[in-house]
């Protein structure tokens, strides 16, 4: 499986993987998000989503609790499969500390996400 960065911007960025199957890659996908404490919440088609922790908490705590939202769509084309990941929450309801977090979080698990499918 090789993975290769193809673009990139502060909410987005999309890999291309080859010489994997698709199988392969939702279950390496899944095993990364469930190592960095994320969770499947839905599945449509080619989107899947991944929350860590819980938004009514983040609603009603605000930064004090975190909530990272996290969409990541497949796009097969011939032997190639793009992935995009991109950042769904916004933070908002943390205030400004709250949309600091998120942009981190985010920041963090792409190098993670790099790291990870580069070994």
């Amino acid at each position: 499986m090789h993975c290769t960065v193809v673009d990139f911007a502060k909410d987005r960025i999309i890999f291309n993987f080859t010489d994997c199957t698709r199988e392969e890659l939702e279950a390496k996908l899944e095993l990364f998000f469930s190592a960095e404490g994320y969770r499947l919440t839905k599945t449509e088609g080619d989107k899947l989503s991944y929350e860590k922790g819980k938004r009514w908490k983040r609603l009603l705590f605000g930064a004090f609790s975190p909530f990272h939202h996290v969409k990541a769509e497949l796009n097969p084309q011939g032997s190639t499969i793009g992935v995009m990941l991109q950042r769904v929450s916004s933070g908002f309801s943390g205030g400004l500390i709250g949309i600091n977090q998120v942009r981190k979080e985010f920041e963090r698990i792409t190098e993670q996400f790099k790291a990870y499918f580069r070994s």
